[in-house]
């Protein structure tokens, strides 16, 4: 039961305290994509808690490996990025098997694999130390949390671009700009991070 509430308890500190998003900018093109194509948004999220989950699962069990775990941060990342080439190889292959999907499936796989979020997840769960059911649960909060993220986001495009008050200079891209920047500070606030720090 502990190993429960660790995993859930690094899910919510994911979602809430340590929002990626937000606190670190990974992902954040993807999620102001996914803010504008809404319908898009679950899949994208379930790739991304897919590939963010295997991939700090698998790396977490590789830390238990003595000359892996002796190896300096550089190898580290080298091995991390090799393990998330190896979930987003073998999520292709049987996916291509058991489903035959189209194409624009196969290059969502992609960009949620490859998405910043998803590969610094392990490098974080690493360099906190944390357990296989943290990681277990930071990598399931991350996928929560880029949804978080795009809801917020869409939000606030879809009352931005009613807004008739913005000087024409700022509508479209900037107003949006200065606005994840507000969301950002504002979880920048709750992790208890300084802009400056």
């Amino acid at each position: 039961m502990s190993s429960f509430f660790d995993m859930m308890s690094a899910a919510l500190y994911a979602i809430v305290v340590q929002n990626l998003i937000f606190s670190g900018g990974y992902g954040i093109s993807e999620a102001v994509r996914m803010a504008a194509k809404p319908r898009r948004l679950a899949s994208a999220a379930g790739m991304i808690v897919w590939f963010s989950t295997i991939t700090s699962v698998i790396c977490r069990l590789l830390d238990f490996n003595e000359k892996v775990a002796s190896q300096n941060s550089s190898i580290h990342f080298l091995i991390f990025v090799g393990v998330l080439i190896f979930v987003y190889l073998i999520t292709c292959i049987f996916t291509v098997i058991l489903l035959r999907p189209n194409k624009k499936l196969m290059s969502n796989f992609g960009i949620a694999a490859l998405n910043t979020l998803v590969l610094a997840i392990p490098l974080i769960n690493y360099r906190s130390a944390m357990t296989l059911w943290e990681s277990i649960g930071t990598g399931f909060g991350s996928g929560i949390a880029f949804v978080l993220a795009s809801l917020l986001i869409g939000a606030g495009f879809t009352k931005l671009s009613k807004e008739k008050r913005i000087p024409k200079a700022f509508r479209g891209a900037p107003v949006m700009f200065i606005y994840v920047a507000m969301l950002s500070l504002t979880f920048m606030g709750i992790s208890g991070s300084g802009v400056f720090a």
